[in-house]
């Protein structure tokens, strides 16, 4: 039995090898066939796997010797030549296989370059493709290669089915990250309001001959009105420059009438060095919202009467493009809520899950406050906290009732990522079920690659579940949190907020308890 193992071990290691020193998909499978050839004395390698529709095989690789021992070049795939290598890869292997029920068996098939030896590929009942390998000099295969090939007929399906599927994931992920840069695009040039005030003051400037100019803006129903744009002001304007309507440095009075700002604190204006000054208001409903101003600092700079029709102009447009903006930013916390509703009715379809979502924001809070994120970070943390598991309600069921739940994060980062929210929400709700050390889902990103905001998730969510105990688990106590935190310190966790988390222990679990035992009454 001993022998036999070590037998098994030298003709299955040098396959599984493959997966930990060969990161490229191609790479991976030519090492595959590399090794085959090596125990056939074979020519040619076919690998041909099950299409996606499941009635046909398509072929993969190949690898073709011009002899019985050396290296054989790897020949690609067809979706990858060009027309140089068609003739020569027809010539030698098909490119579509009809699927029957015969192909679970190992069996001798014909083919345009004579017989090959056809080795099922399966894990359980599925069957992943088939390896053709030949050509045979009989119809009948030698023992000697049907032993070998049988022998390494499990690693040689569990590689081809893991290069396979980590393949198609890095292939989606490619797709969806190319779809969030694009949206990414469209939103900023759709809604980035800096960089359409900076545009518009740019053409101002040049239109107008000026030296210098800003545009202020806050909020309806403020009078603190902070610079978004400038361009060529002194040291010192800025800080030095009262806006507000009430008391600053313009009268607003005749703007109401469709005017422009009149200069009220002369004193401020010849401190600030102002030499001329064009000036008009933004106004939302009536309220002042901005000023678009334009300054020269030298003698001759002057103001035509159609230059403040073309300042008065450029403001409606920044007046209608803050309207558009706050219409849509109220869009997005009403339609944020609804996303939170719809994750909070999540958590009472069973008794356990009681209340998660509000568990799993509390526990990523205390955390991340301890950690001393930034009041936005802070309240995307919290957000998608809040939301982390929306995407099960997209789930489907499988035949056995298995629930394909390990895409649900990449589907509830898709219901928020194009919205105006800080980045944080929708990394952390794609990544909270990654691990620290590459091995989580759905994507199996690794370390920093995780946004800290999907690490801290992460361990909130881990507390939140295994301190509620659930049908099958009781809760688990303080001691055993900490235990298992530690124990998971550097592979599912990243070891800095474990660090916090076992810090705040006390507190954490208290406080999970307290919500527990609240909910239970």
């Amino acid at each position: 039995m001993l022998r036999g193992a070590r037998e098994a071990d030298d003709e299955w290691r040098p396959i599984l090898d493959v997966l930990s020193t060969e990161p490229v998909y191609e790479r991976r499978l030519d090492a595959v066939l590399a090794r085959v050839s090596e125990l056939s004395q074979l020519p040619e390698c076919h690998l041909y796997l099950t299409a996606e529709d499941g009635d046909r095989f398509h072929l993969e690789r190949s690898r073709r010797s011009h002899g019985a021992r050396g290296a054989a070049p790897a020949v690609p795939r067809f979706d990858q030549m060009d027309g140089s290598g068609v003739d020569d890869m027809a010539a030698s292997a098909s490119l579509d296989l009809a699927q029957t029920e015969e192909d679970r068996t190992d069996r001798t098939v014909s083919t345009l370059r004579g017989r090959f030896f056809s080795l099922a590929l399966s894990c359980g009942d599925e069957l992943i493709g088939v390896l053709h390998v030949g050509p045979l000099a009989r119809d009948e295969v030698p023992t000697k290669l049907r032993r070998h090939l049988e022998a390494i007929r499990f690693p040689l399906a569990l590689v081809v089915r893991q290069a396979r599927h980590e393949h198609t994931v890095n292939d989606r992920l490619a797709a969806l990250s190319a779809r969030v840069e694009v949206g990414r695009r469209l939103q900023v040039s759709a809604l980035d309001l800096d960089r359409f005030v900076e545009l518009l003051l740019d053409l101002a400037l040049k239109a107008t001959h000026t030296e210098a100019g800003f545009v202020a803006i806050g909020e309806p129903g403020s009078d603190l009105l902070a610079i978004r744009a400038q361009v060529n002001l002194p040291a010192g304007f800025v800080e030095q420059t009262d806006l507000s309507p009430a008391t600053g440095l313009f009268d607003w009075s005749p703007a109401a009438e469709g005017g422009g700002l009149v200069l009220r604190d002369f004193d401020a204006a010849t401190r600030l060095g102002i030499r001329s000054l064009l000036a008009v208001p933004l106004f939302e409903e009536s309220e002042p919202v901005g000023i678009f101003a334009l300054v020269n600092f030298s003698a001759g700079g002057t103001f035509q009467a159609e230059n403040l029709e073309l300042l008065a102009t450029f403001s409606e447009q920044i007046t209608l493009m803050l309207h558009n903006g706050r219409l849509f930013q109220h869009f997005a916390e009403r339609y944020i809520d609804t996303i939170k509703g719809l994750a909070r009715s999540l958590d009472v379809r069973r008794a356990h899950t009681h209340g998660h979502h509000d568990k799993v924001a509390h526990a990523a809070a205390t955390i991340g406050q301890e950690l001393s994120l930034s009041p936005v970070e802070f309240e995307a943390v919290r957000d998608a906290a809040l939301i982390h598991d929306v995407g099960m309600a997209g789930i489907v069921k499988f035949e056995g009732g298995f629930q394909a739940d390990l895409e649900h994060p990449t589907v509830g980062a898709s219901l928020v990522e194009h919205l105006p929210l800080h980045p944080w929400v929708a990394g952390s709700v794609a990544t909270h079920h990654e691990w620290f050390d590459g091995w989580g889902s759905p994507v199996g990103l690794k370390g920093d690659d995780i946004p800290l905001g999907g690490r801290i998730l992460a361990l909130a969510v881990f507390l939140v579940e295994m301190a509620a105990g659930d049908p099958v688990r009781p809760a688990w106590p303080p001691e055993r949190l900490a235990e298992e935190l530690e124990r998971r310190r550097g592979s599912q966790f990243d070891p800095d907020v474990v660090a916090v988390a076992l810090r705040l222990m006390p507190q954490l679990a208290r406080e999970l308890q307290g919500s527990t035992t609240n909910e239970e009454n």
